[in-house]
């Protein structure tokens, strides 16, 4: 029941990072051109996919690292490798997040500000509570995964040398993670700027807003 739920967990992150990465491809040329905080905005979301897919995939392979190296690795060194690999990827993961939700946060807060309607609204408050909760919680935990993995990294102890190549094999799984992360997030990204134009879309919108002005009028 555990996995099913951890499973049900990752697969809402991966869809939730697919959308992310989709909708900032919708909008990646045009912001390009546009620049400004809107470009920032984009960029923001475009590295939220990443850092989503990111931790996917750091965790589904924590989880296969028994199958992969069970027979070159004992138990404890199995379990040393997925804690120093989670702490790598959760200080990456969370330092992506934290600094671009304060960005999403902030516009989502501009946006409630100017159109003051349930939605907006509702968005910014939500966004607001999320960014605290994982500032926050970042802020608390942060340093002490630092410090495990400065310490499993640097110790020079002829006793550590094991756990310092074990950490650098952690850094080398999470690196994997984050390139495949990327790859993903931009194969998204490519394919949504591609076939969706913003600027058509939003002159056809006011071509329509602009007929319908029209239609009142006589």
């Amino acid at each position: 029941m555990e996995y099913l739920f951890f499973l049900a967990i990752l697969g809402i992150n991966f869809w939730i990072s697919w959308s992310n990465a989709k909708a900032v491809g919708c909008y990646w040329s045009e912001s390009k051109e546009v620049g400004g905080s809107f470009r920032r905005l984009v960029v923001c979301g475009y590295i939220m996919a990443i850092a989503g897919f990111t931790m996917v995939y750091a965790d589904v392979l924590i989880i296969l690292a028994p199958f992969l190296l069970g027979s070159k690795l004992s138990s404890s060194e199995i379990l040393y490798l997925q804690q120093m690999a989670a702490d790598i990827s959760y200080l990456l993961v969370g330092t992506m997040a934290v600094f671009s939700g304060f960005r999403i946060t902030v516009n989502s807060l501009k946006n409630a500000w100017r159109e003051r309607t349930f939605g907006y609204i509702a968005n910014a408050g939500w966004n607001t509570f999320a960014q605290i909760r994982n500032t926050l919680s970042f802020a608390r935990e942060a340093p002490s995964v630092a410090g495990r993995i400065v310490g499993g990294l640097f110790k020079g102890n002829d006793d550590d040398d094991g756990k310092a190549r074990l950490a650098i094999l952690a850094l080398l799984l999470v690196a994997l993670a984050l390139m495949s992360g990327f790859l993903t997030a931009n194969a998204i990204m490519k394919r949504a700027d591609a076939e969706y134009d913003g600027f058509a879309e939003a002159y056809d919108l006011y071509q329509q807003q602009l007929e319908e002005g029209q239609k009142q009028l006589q």
